[in-house]
């Protein structure tokens, strides 16, 4: 009898029954994932199949309507100045969707009321991702970019100019008699870790392709654990979670092999020149990454970011965001101008040469007059956004806040701006279907052929406002507010 009952329980265990049971634990998890997840206001208009858990379902499946139920919302509510809900689809949050009249209001919030590293870490699967939680949930890298960045431009560009020549012909090639098929994305996504690593660790190490490899497998990691995660009930996040992060704490592991090294050894330098070691009385720091977080960090009394593994830790989300969005950014924008034309290559090219000889090489004043392949860059991310919806905030006070149309919001809701269809707008753009490279240049090169009287009735706060990097509530693609790249 014993001996049947055992042959019974092991019939249960057969393949078609563990995978019938693991689908019906994973709808019901799922299920309980929605009902439990924190949902806006039902007193505000939800696109997609509606609410309740049964539209909620359909909503979760439905990965291709997003952009449809957001132009619609965008057409019907933003237009208006009111709010509408996006639903979520395969495990991603809700959204709250800001209308164009409100959105100054949101990006003016507190971080202790509107959170943005709130909104990142949810994203970005923070407890897996990037190799330590602390990493993003206080993202000390970003103070430290927004801090040194800007002020150290004039040090960091010949650096730049320098590599930029070895990473393209690293990647290209250097034959000139035979045609090579290249995947442009990809070949972006192996140039630029080689100048963002000659800008954060310097010439030793940002060549070595052992080291790039390890860094682009570690953002395709984050890319891979994202979209896993969001698919995965939230009572498996435990296992599943850390079982996808042996990838990335692996690649953290091969990357820091070149790093901890060179990080171990500048802060010995950096310690025996402050201590009047005559021997390091000549020795000039080096300008990057590792310099700026330390130095930061001791200035601030930050004694865990002053720790080696720590700023080598910092490195990889910095890479990460480099390498995704630039690349991204730096695809759309080679196609949109090749597909353009000679009307739009030639200009850029004679803007190039022309500042390149005037100013006896790349200089940050030489950038800053580079107009036409700003324009032209800015002019691809509205073209070809790379997100639906940019700059989320997520509610962190614990009461909650009320919009300006008056609507209650709860603790841990999401809040996004509608950017695809900002950067689409016809009352914000004129003829947004085309792709215009120099529409942000015209206005400037023009101002600059004015005589000084007619400089005059030029609105240069607009002028100035129209620049690839000057955020504002309808361009998005760095951010807007403190938080902004």
């Amino acid at each position: 009898m014993a001996a049947v009952d055992a042959q019974q329980s092991l019939a249960l265990f057969t393949l078609p029954h563990v995978a019938v049971a693991l689908v019906t634990y994973w709808i019901l998890a799922t299920a309980y994932k929605l009902l439990t997840a924190p949902t806006p206001p039902t007193s505000i208009p939800w696109m997609g199949y509606g609410k309740g858990w049964i539209a909620g379902f359909r909503n979760f499946t439905a990965v291709t309507k997003s952009k449809e139920w957001l132009t619609t919302g965008y057409e019907k509510y933003s237009r208006r100045g009111n709010v509408f809900v996006l639903p979520p689809t395969l495990g991603m949050a809700a959204e709250i969707i800001m209308p164009p009249s409100q959105l100054a209001w949101m990006f003016d919030q507190p971080d202790n009321v509107l959170s943005t590293s709130e909104a990142h870490y949810e994203f970005l699967v923070g407890d897996y991702s990037f190799v330590e939680p602390i990493i993003l949930q206080d993202p000390y890298h970003e103070h430290v970019i927004h801090k040194h960045l800007v002020r150290n431009l004039n040090a960091v560009i010949p650096e730049l100019e320098e590599e930029v020549p070895y990473a393209v012909a690293d990647v290209y090639g250097t034959d000139t008699e035979n045609w090579k098929k290249v995947d442009v994305l990809q070949s972006f996504m192996e140039m630029i870790p080689t100048l963002t690593n000659r800008m954060l660790l310097g010439k030793s190490v940002c060549r070595n392709r052992d080291f790039l490899n390890a860094v682009l497998a570690f953002t395709m990691d984050c890319v891979r654990n994202q979209g896993v995660m969001f698919i995965v009930p939230t009572t498996l996040h435990p296992v599943v979670g850390r079982l996808l992060s042996l990838a990335s704490k692996y690649h953290y592991w091969v990357s820091s092999r070149f790093t901890l090294p060179l990080i171990k050894q500048r802060i010995a330098d950096i310690e025996r020149k402050d201590a009047g070691n005559p021997e390091y009385k000549s020795w000039k720091e080096p300008n990057d990454f590792i310099t700026w977080s330390y130095r930061t960090a001791k200035a601030e009394g930050r004694t865990a970011e002053m720790q080696p593994d720590r700023i080598a830790k910092r490195l990889m989300p910095i890479n990460f965001a480099s390498i995704h969005t630039t690349s991204l950014t730096a695809y759309e924008t080679l196609i949109n101008i090749l597909l353009a034309g000679p009307g739009v290559i030639e200009p850029l090219r004679e803007e190039a040469h022309r500042i390149l000889q005037e100013e006896g090489g790349w200089t940050k004043s030489g950038l800053s007059r580079m107009h036409r392949t700003d324009s032209a860059i800015r002019e691809s991310q509205r073209a070809a956004p790379i997100s639906l919806t940019f700059a989320h905030r997520k509610v962190v006070a614990k009461e909650g806040i009320t919009t300006p149309e008056g609507i209650h919001v709860k603790y841990g809701t999401l809040l996004s701006c509608p950017w695809t269809h900002l950067a689409g707008d016809h009352d914000l753009t004129e003829r947004p279907e085309e792709f215009d490279a120099f529409r942000y240049s015209r206005p400037k090169e023009e101002y600059e052929a004015m005589s000084a009287e007619q400089k005059e009735g030029v609105d240069m706060l607009k002028l100035k406002q129209s620049g690839l990097v000057t955020t504002s509530p309808t361009h998005l693609p760095f951010g807007h507010g403190r938080h902004a790249w």
